[in-house]
């Protein structure tokens, strides 16, 4: 599992380095106003994801059981990609054919650019996105962590790095789309020849286009399931960007993106700890150990707090300096900071609920989240229309903030009861990940006053004295909220692996 986990976080380490290194090369090569565009792409991929169908998290929790053979994860790919491929379809089919709509009627752009056939090729790469990860899906489930990240990474060196090369050239967002969607497709095939290869006996690169009713019997609940959690999740997590979209000019959909872009690291650092515990929780409740399962739990969730009470706040206290050190424009960085330290809780209120969440999906259980998910649609769509015009995009974003606690404190109030039957639970919660936060944040904020009195202008002096912060406040963190039983424990896998 170990090195699952270091798999894991050199994906999703790229992912924050890809988006901290190319979105501001995006920004002076495209202007602000096309980035805003590409900004309003991820919400319709976003959207477009609901149509997964939870298909991916099933293929993945298949391939991850212990109990199935190899014969009948075939059976199960193919049933499954026979659906993914006509859901593929469909995406293109609906937005190539509603690019028009969406151009003339939706948004607010002054540029000339032909968004309408912007959105027409964009409606490939974003399909053909959703097939791609669910072959990375199996891959995961499969346990090959190092394949499925190793693919990712350099999908993403071409897809998001090398177009710079050519909008240095051509600063052109249609190139920009066009080179984008062509390697989309090229690692898409990457991905199913690999994953074919683990779960065949030959090599040949064959589709079976083929349901099996049996399979689908046996997978419908958890995956009607996953559906509906996908259908709730894609709203919830879009529909803030969707209103703004709506509202206001596409230049605040970029503002309001480029601070997502930064807090949404909080949660792309849990996802590989996640991403490497969900085979392993599937694996315990199907053996039924019950200890091991509360004793891995307690412990990911002590580290993965410390890590998220560390970058939450020191994004939090920091977020104009970040944004400045990250873009070198300091009018976006007074456009933004607000913003970005109202996100940076947001989405540590939504890594809390990570493991979990995974806790929940090794069991099959998906109705809390589609309750809890319903609940945050009709909390949010009020609140955002009331809070809009008088408060703007950071009233917005205080609402999807304020839900997101309330969302996490329910899920993890439920999923203990469900799973764990952890006593005294809200003892559990104060010391592992209340105290954490709150730690973390003052020692930021005295942090951020030592710091003050040391004012630079350089830009990478800047970021050294805050990434020497975090090193700092994560260090104290450690030292004080994890035990010594567990610190013993790390030392000795160190010593092991040196």
């Amino acid at each position: 599992m170990f090195k699952n986990i270091i798999a894991n976080f050199f994906g999703r380490f790229w992912s924050i380095l890809s988006t901290f290194l190319f979105i501001p090369l995006y920004i002076k090569y495209l202007g602000f106003e096309n980035y805003s565009i590409i900004s309003f792409t991820i919400v319709i991929a976003g959207f477009m994801a609901i149509l997964d169908s939870g298909l991916t998290s099933t293929l993945s929790r298949e391939f991850a059981r212990t109990d199935h053979d190899l014969s009948h994860k075939k059976r199960v790919f193919f049933s499954l990609e026979s659906i993914y491929l006509i859901i593929t379809l469909l995406v293109i089919v609906t937005v190539f054919f509603s690019s028009s709509f969406i151009a003339n009627n939706w948004l607010n752009i002054k540029s000339g650019n032909n968004i309408s056939y912007l959105i027409k090729i964009i409606s490939i790469d974003t399909a053909l996105q959703m097939l791609l990860r669910f072959y990375m899906g199996g891959l995961l489930g499969l346990q090959k962590q190092v394949l499925a990240n190793g693919l990712q990474v350099i999908w993403g060196v071409f897809r998001n790095g090398v177009v710079l090369l050519i909008i240095m050239f051509y600063p052109s967002i249609e190139f920009f789309f066009i080179w984008q969607g062509i390697c989309t497709i090229v690692f898409t095939i990457l991905y199913r020849i690999y994953l074919f290869k683990e779960i065949s006996e030959d090599s040949k690169f064959r589709i079976n286009l083929s349901v099996d009713k049996e399979i689908l019997k046996s997978v419908y609940k958890f995956a009607g399931g996953m559906l509906l959690i996908s259908l709730v999740s894609g709203v919830n997590t879009q529909l803030d960007k969707f209103v703004i979209s709506k509202l206001f000019p596409i230049e605040q959909l970029g503002n309001y993106s480029l601070a997502i872009s930064l807090a949404m690291g909080i949660v792309v650092i849990i996802n590989p700890i996640s991403m490497a515990l969900l085979p392993k929780f599937t694996s315990l409740f199907s053996s039924k150990a019950n200890q091991e399962i509360i004793s891995v739990y307690k412990s990911s969730s002590l580290f993965t707090s410390i890590i998220i009470s560390t970058f939450s706040s020191v994004l939090a206290v920091f977020s104009k300096d970040l944004i400045w050190i990250w873009t070198g424009n300091s009018q976006i960085a007074e456009n933004n900071y607000i913003i970005l330290s109202i996100m940076a809780f947001a989405y540590s209120f939504m890594a809390f609920a990570v493991i979990p969440y995974n806790m929940a999906i090794a069991n099959g259980y998906t109705t809390l989240n589609n309750k809890l998910g319903l609940l945050s649609i009709l909390i949010t769509i009020p609140f955002y229309i009331l809070v809009a015009s008088k408060y703007g995009i950071e009233g917005i974003a205080a609402v999807f903030c304020a839900v997101q606690l309330l969302i996490t404190i329910l899920y993890l109030i439920f999923i203990n009861k469900k799973f764990l039957n952890i006593q005294p639970f809200g003892s559990f919660v104060i010391k592992s990940i209340v105290f954490p936060l709150l730690f973390s944040f003052s020692l930021s904020i005295l942090y951020y006053y030592i710091l003050s009195r040391f004012d630079s202008d350089i830009r990478i002096l800047s970021l050294i004295l805050i990434g020497l912060g975090a090193c700092i406040i994560f260090a104290f963190n450690y030292l004080i909220f994890v035990p010594k039983a567990e610190k013993k424990i790390i030392q000795q896998k160190i010593k092991f692996r040196k």
